[in-house]
């Protein structure tokens, strides 16, 4: 399946098969089962994410999701955040949206749910940089039911397909890894200091500093060109895995350990305080009680390396 027969199917479909019996409907399963395989397929680091789709449970919803989550973060479309695809009950379009999870809001809120998920969206946009005018901080769903409303509510930031020019493929792809990049930057500056367990103030700006200057994209992209594509630590190279696909993909990793940034001044020495590593890599040398070291994780890779 083409990436973009996710939304092309249906939008020209869904209507018409609201008519039938839910039940052994092949649309119905395409949303829990085939739609989200061709999403993961495009995915880079398919062990970070789940998809899952959803065209209601038992009977047919107003407006069907397909959801990419990351499973730090969480595994269900009724909690946490995530970005969505979200059909208008009448599919005469979709939105792509960096969204909430409503169910626990409403269950913790009651009647103040919707109050509660706008300000929550109002500060996950403080914490993003966003600079892209074709990105919406409302949606309208089209559709009274109160899960829809509680939807428009929860949206961060969106970029919205009318039925009339839906993307191909590859316009497609580009816009799933923004909202995946938007994503990662919202999971480290939003969950990154809890999970840490770091207690003093002093090292939690310390973490936020590091983090800024990790995920900045300028010096991101100045480091993948000065030292290459291939992982430093498992020599992986997505180019070699995924052919065009991973053209000139890698991550930035900061080697400077956090205990030594001076907070308000710092240098960047792109050579020497920077790694680029894989996304499985960059993962696991955060785990490390010593992040900067690069030889620790080498040794592990290479100790647990199967032979054949």
């Amino acid at each position: 399946m083409r990436i973009e027969d996710i939304l092309k199917n249906p939008i020209k479909n869904y209507l018409y098969n609201k008519s039938l019996e839910y039940k052994n409907n092949e649309l119905a399963r395409n949303f829990r089962k085939e739609f989200p395989v061709a999403i993961d397929e495009i995915l880079l680091d398919k062990h970070r994410y789940k998809v899952d789709g959803s065209a209601g449970k038992g009977k047919w919803t107003e407006c069907p999701w397909i959801a990419i989550f990351d499973i730090l973060v969480t595994d269900s479309a009724q909690r946490g955040f995530y970005p969505v695809f979200l059909f208008k009950s009448d599919m005469s379009g979709v939105y792509l949206s960096l969204n909430q999870g409503v169910t626990k809001v409403v269950e913790d809120y009651k009647k103040d749910a919707k109050s509660i998920l706008k300000l929550r969206a109002e500060n996950y946009r403080a914490k993003i940089d966003i600079k892209k005018p074709e990105l919406l901080t409302q949606i309208n769903l089209d559709s009274g039911v109160s899960n829809a409303k509680n939807y428009e509510a929860g949206n961060i930031i969106a970029k919205y397909y009318p039925k009339e020019n839906l993307p191909d493929s590859n316009a497609l792809k580009k816009d799933i890894y923004m909202f995946l990049e938007l994503y990662n930057n919202l999971v480290y500056l939003d969950n990154s200091f809890d999970e840490l367990n770091y207690n003093k103030v002093f090292e939690r700006k310390r973490i936020r500093l590091h983090k800024r200057i990790e995920r900045n994209s300028s010096i991101s992209k100045k480091v993948k060109r000065l030292k290459g594509y291939k992982c430093e630590c498992c020599e992986m190279k997505f180019k070699d895995t995924y052919g065009e696909l991973g053209e000139k993909f890698i991550e930035a990793h900061h080697l400077q350990p956090i205990s030594e940034l001076d907070i308000g001044q710092f240098k960047v020495d792109l050579k020497n305080d920077f790694a680029v590593l894989c996304s499985n890599c960059h993962r696991m040398i955060h785990k490390l009680d010593d992040p900067s070291n690069l030889d620790i994780l080498r040794n592990i890779i290479q100790k647990n390396k199967s032979t054949f």
